[in-house]
């Protein structure tokens, strides 16, 4: 296990240090950037999800299907609200406590945790971690993109407006297509698979060219990140081991679910922290550090988890 995470973390960081040098030698600047994410956000994401959707998830019943997603959401949630009092009790101002609880709460579960889902448990892997993606997806809209967003527009209209984007939209759509069996063939699969396998290699070469300004030493030297990568790759997924105990599903299936939940922090916490400047520089370096340090997290978290379950 340690082995396939380790070869994973690599793949990652070798595509960071890619946008790190596209943003160093000057081929990538803000705007390029900028440009970049609304592609991942508005196109990539959406197409991943349904892709996402249109998998084989076997035999499973839908009210299983039904129980995991809920199981999902509420350790998000869970992990938001054990990581607001932790802010309060470190006294970080209001930008700098919102990275860090959305930090702590939201695992990369769709670009690190279904690949080594399915390197570790196969098939079953696949589809167990899958089924985060219309969770995460909500809670990304709900939790992290409205709380990140300053504006506060109390008009009912255009909230409801607001949630009409690609990503959302894609959502729902999920769940639907999970709930009545459909999903897409031949070859409209086949084009959003393709515009799927753009996720990953996008949303790395986008950290890479935001780090690109700042000295990788840092990332190593602020406490601060060490805390939120204990916090997000260890103790909140051993909670959510102990509350898994109690379901009486199956081992496996609770220690996939444990592993997508003990992913480091999301992608996305970086890039919205930086479309809507809510502290960029901690946004992106706390997603790094827990990457540069996924090797270590990852294969303790699983092996205290194991005897957990």
């Amino acid at each position: 296990m340690a082995q396939t995470v380790l070869q994973q973390v690599l793949i990652l960081a070798a595509m960071m240090m890619l946008g790190f040098l596209l943003g160093k030698l000057g081929k990538v600047d803000r705007k390029g950037a900028d440009l970049l994410s609304m592609l991942l956000l508005d196109v990539f994401f959406p197409c991943n999800v349904l892709a996402a959707a249109s998998g084989d998830f076997g035999d499973m019943p839908f009210s299983q299907v039904i129980k995991i997603a809920l199981a999902y959401m509420s350790c998000f949630i869970l992990f938001t609200l054990l990581a607001k009092p932790i802010a309060k009790l470190l006294r970080l101002n209001e930008d700098d406590s919102l990275v860090f609880t959305r930090s702590v709460a939201y695992p990369n579960n769709g670009f690190v945790g279904i690949p080594l889902c399915t390197a570790v448990f196969g098939t079953e892997g696949t589809v167990l971690g899958s089924l985060s993606v219309p969770c995460a997806t909500l809670y990304m809209f709900l939790f992290i993109m409205q709380s990140f967003r300053r504006e506060k527009d109390h008009n009912l209209k255009q909230q409801l407006k607001s949630m009409l984007t690609p990503m959302n939209i894609s959502a729902v759509l999920m769940i639907i297509m999970l709930a009545t069996g459909w999903k897409f063939t031949g070859a409209p699969l086949q084009f959003l698979s393709s515009l799927a396998n753009c996720v990953l290699p996008t949303s790395m070469i986008i950290i890479g060219c935001l780090l690109s300004g700042s000295p990788l030493i840092d990332v190593l030297k602020k406490p601060i990140l060490y805390f939120i990568t204990l916090l997000r790759g260890v103790v909140m997924p051993l909670v959510a081991a102990v509350l898994l105990r109690f379901t009486g599903w199956d081992r496996t299936m609770c220690l996939c679910i444990v592993m997508v939940l003990g992913c480091s922090v999301a992608t996305v916490i970086s890039i919205f922290g930086v479309r809507y400047d809510r502290s960029p520089e901690m946004a992106s370096k706390s997603v790094l550090q827990s990457n540069l340090l996924l090797p270590v997290t990852m294969p303790l978290m699983m092996f205290i988890a194991e005897r957990i379950l």
